[in-house]
């Protein structure tokens, strides 16, 4: 069966749109731009949106602003930031009416990249203003969600270890860094995976559970993956992952736990259509079923 896909404009004309813009205020993207975020508030508001700054001032902040927006019944939410932020967003915009918009402010952006959204404000608002509204999955791992992908085993370490590192200040050369160093002793491990329920029994380095087909901004890892068609690619609807010991895991390319040893294993599942996103009228090609 052919699935049916809707979208629809985000042109205020009859209705106003409220939004608000989530941004770090000490992050040096921020202060690099901050002529802009005031440009953006004013072309925005002289097209009619009721939409506000709200600057984090502590970790979480991001999340709880988020919260609030969708209790308020905002249209949109703008993550002013990295895939960080937005994945800390979405957390809270999850199954909401609320659509997550973006202004690219971090370090790699890959769903800017995965979506065409401009990396220059200009660019980034005019999506805002003339873009579609979409629905896409999310992947579930407990009780967190991930837009672009879930990374176990290696990269998972790295991103625990980079945060502890100031080779963090580096961006991608310091992840380049950190990652040479911690892989030329990591020994990988055993694992057990059910997909739909086929079991596999392997050895891995790391596992990459993509929701879009870019790792890093650059490598295509699970160039197949469609944000929108529910499903995961080797493909499936559930993942359970069973370990010996314990393992390091990152979502969105943030340090996320650790996946546990033992039973029960760690279920990952596809929340089918669970976010509403603003992107260009033409995004980027294969990136929507």
């Amino acid at each position: 069966m052919q699935k049916e896909i809707t979208s629809e404009r985000t042109d205020a004309q009859s209705l106003q749109t409220t939004a608000m813009i989530i941004a770090n205020p000490t992050s040096g993207s921020y202060l690099q731009h901050e002529r802009e975020f005031a440009e953006t508030l004013e072309v925005l508001r002289a097209h009619g949106w009721d939409i506000s700054l709200c600057l984090t001032q502590a970790a979480g902040d991001a999340r709880r602003l988020a919260r609030e927006a969708v209790a308020n019944g905002l249209h949109i939410v703008i993550a002013a930031g990295g895939d960080g932020t937005i994945n800390e967003i979405i957390q809270e915009l999850a199954y909401s009416e609320t659509a997550l918009g973006v202004l690219p402010n971090g370090t790699v952006n890959v769903w800017a990249r995965e979506t065409g959204i401009p990396f220059n404000h200009a660019g980034a608002r005019e999506v805002l203003l003339h873009g579609q509204t979409r629905r896409v999955d999310l992947g579930q791992v407990q009780d967190r969600y991930f837009l672009l992908m879930a990374g176990i085993g290696f990269d998972g370490e790295v991103t625990h270890a980079i945060e502890r590192k100031p080779a963090k200040r580096l961006g991608v050369l310091g992840y380049l860094l950190i990652g040479t160093w911690l892989g030329l002793g990591y020994p990988g491990f055993r694992l057990f995976l059910q997909l739909d329920g086929r079991v596999i029994k392997t050895r891995a380095l790391q596992i990459i559970i993509g929701n879009t087909r870019l790792y890093g901004g650059a490598i295509q890892y699970t160039w197949n993956a469609k944000c929108d068609d529910g499903l995961r690619y080797e493909t499936c609807k559930t993942l359970k992952i069973r370990l010996p010991h314990t393992v390091a895991m990152q979502l969105d390319g943030d340090p996320a736990g650790h996946i546990r040893s033992g039973y029960p294993p760690t279920l990952i599942t596809v929340a089918d259509k669970a976010l509403k996103v603003i992107v260009p009228e033409q995004s980027a090609e294969n990136i929507f079923s």
